[in-house]
């Protein structure tokens, strides 16, 4: 019965287990999912900045204002804005359908809002993590297993008890006779000697529960040298966003003053088209960082169990 219930409760922590990697793996296909949306309306957004260049700069050239040179190379830029929107929007659509693969649904709604900073602020219990609730308790169910093979020789009495009705017929006569009763019976079964079987198996279910030790303290090793670098990337990468916060205002900067010297004829479109692929740079390595910032934390709270 201990072995049993050892068993249902591994089999409890298991299901928990499993439940806590499908949570872990459906946020990350979400937080994906929000990325592609940002970056696709990072390059939508470019996209219409070269739309309205093109404009400016066709009309520029019809009035004989610019060179052929430069109105290719807005015509240019043009087309490459479209095919970087056309890419992002594909990456975005199929990163939907990993989630909806993912969740067997078939219609979702897609990721709302806007992609942002998480937080996590609760201490890390290692001890909570699902994946060390298993090792724990197939140690315990291992240590059942000692146990039970231990006792798998002692005696065992075993009592029966029934009521049998049965018809005999009596030789020479014929005649029939109804016979009724209770039998009670006892057995009693004890192996003096098995060839050292038994010995054998308590042997091997020792040698499992320290296999399922070891690999508990390994197991605990590896959390907190997980959760070291976990919290040493999250303090670098807070580092690196505030960085790409600057970056970015300076790059946004840059743009607006390189449009308006174009618009004045003191600037040429090789300024504006370096100043606005910074820009966009900017923008792209900022997400990037918050991306996988945002999945540091995640981590966290998988270790944490949550």
């Amino acid at each position: 019965m201990k072995v049993a219930e050892s068993n249902l409760e591994l089999q409890k922590v298991i299901k928990e287990d499993v439940k806590q990697q499908v949570k872990d793996t459906a946020r990350r296909l979400f937080l994906t999912s929000l990325t592609y949306k940002e970056i696709m309306k990072i390059k939508e957004e470019n996209l219409k900045y070269w739309q309205e260049n093109y404009k400016y700069v066709e009309a520029k050239y019809d009035a004989g204002l610019l060179a052929k040179y430069d109105f290719m190379r807005a015509s240019s830029q043009l087309q490459s804005a479209i095919a970087d929107y056309e890419n992002a929007k594909a990456n975005y659509e199929k990163s939907i359908e990993d989630l909806k693969r993912f969740l067997m649904i078939e219609d979702i709604t897609p990721p709302e809002g806007n992609l942002e900073k998480l937080t996590y602020n609760k201490e890390i219990n290692i001890e909570n993590n699902t994946a060390l609730k298993v090792i724990n308790q197939q140690i315990k169910v291992a240590q059942q297993q000692v146990e039970y093979q231990k006792s798998a020789n002692y005696p065992s009495l075993s009592a029966f008890v029934n009521y049998q009705a049965n018809n005999q017929v009596r030789f020479p006569s014929t005649s029939e006779v109804w016979k009724k009763g209770y039998n009670l019976g006892l057995s009693l079964n004890w192996i003096l000697f098995d060839g050292f079987a038994k010995d054998s198996r308590v042997l091997q279910a020792k040698i499992d529960k320290t296999k399922n030790e070891i690999t508990y303290q390994d197991k605990i090793i590896e959390l907190k040298t997980t959760l070291n670098k976990t919290l040493a990337d999250i303090k670098a990468l807070e580092h690196q966003l505030k960085a790409n916060e600057e970056n970015l205002k300076v790059a946004k900067e840059a743009l607006r003053l390189s449009t308006e010297r174009f618009k004045a004829n003191i600037a040429n479109t090789l300024e504006v088209l370096e100043s606005e692929n910074n820009y966009q740079s900017a923008q792209l390595t900022y997400l990037n960082t918050l991306y996988n910032y945002n999945l540091k934390i995640f981590d966290l709270m998988n270790l944490n169990g949550e």
